[in-house]
């Protein structure tokens, strides 16, 4: 899967250059078979001209799409030393918009699975409403929703103080709001093979994130209170920064290292 998107890209660029060539090739053809009025024979040359740079351009522009454009780049990350933390990272993008900075209708249209970890990601879920629909009908999906849990106070106010709740209470509210619309969002999909779960955990967090099948979004929390943009990572599989969420949810709904899971499935059991 490391080269997945890539080759995609180059099927596409092979694509599209192919059609382009094939047409440059026609307008060759035809300049030399059309038989032109007396006076007109600068439509020949016209059309001749357009199909050769037709050709011309697109030679260059395959060489430089597929090769010269990834060395120039390669080049670039090898003089700052970032290629290989680039490549082991498997970073595909860095945004300062968590909603709208990763392509998140396409993350969800294309997936299977999803694992959710969220304090209760309001704006996300009703942006992305459909396409979460749209994933919850496939019938092999899995999806799992983790969050704080909303009767641990401690927590609650921490949380908060970080997004400007007006209380605990409030804070409490939000999640348990979450949890519902959720579970309802889900579950009137109508899909009897759905695979979804909620759990809820007694960590701080700091950080989201959302793990596909071949992709993890991860977002950082800011100190400054109130909303606004932080840093977010899109990273591949078989990355080290896939493999750290990956990591995580494994902890939290499976325990590691003889440790026991640090989240607890409250659904489709009801909510103690």
């Amino acid at each position: 899967m490391k080269n997945y998107i890539k080759d995609i890209t180059n099927l596409k660029t092979l694509l599209v250059s192919g059609v382009l060539l094939l047409l440059g090739v026609f307008f060759l053809f035809i300049s030399e078979k059309l038989t032109y009025p007396e006076g007109y024979l600068w439509v020949k040359s016209l059309i001749s001209n357009f199909g050769g740079l037709l050709v011309a351009t697109l030679s260059i522009a395959i060489l430089w799409e597929l090769f010269s454009k990834r060395s120039f780049l390669d080049e670039i990350l090898e003089r700052t030393g970032l290629a290989d933390d680039v490549r082991t990272a498997g970073l595909r993008g860095i945004s300062v918009n968590p909603v709208k900075g990763p392509n998140f209708t396409k993350l969800i249209r294309e997936a299977e699975r999803l694992d959710i970890f969220v304090c209760y990601a309001n704006t996300w879920r009703a942006t992305h409403e459909e396409d979460l629909k749209y994933l919850a009908s496939k019938r092999k999906a899995r999806i799992r929703l983790v969050v704080p849990d909303p009767e641990d106070m401690e927590i609650m106010r921490d949380l908060a103080r970080r997004f400007g709740a007006s209380t605990d209470q409030v804070m409490s509210q939000r999640i348990k709001d979450a949890i519902q619309d959720y579970k309802t969002l889900f579950t009137s999909a109508g899909n009897p093979d759905l695979d979804f779960s909620i759990w809820i955990h007694h960590e701080n967090p700091v950080t989201s994130f959302y793990r596909f099948d071949r992709m993890a979004v991860v977002t950082l929390y800011k100190h400054a209170r109130g909303r606004g943009n932080v840093p977010t990572f899109i990273a591949e599989r078989y990355g080290t920064l896939y493999g750290y969420v990956e990591a995580e949810i494994d902890a939290l709904v499976k325990g590691s290292h003889e440790k026991p899971p640090l989240a607890k499935k409250i659904f489709p059991e009801h909510l103690q």
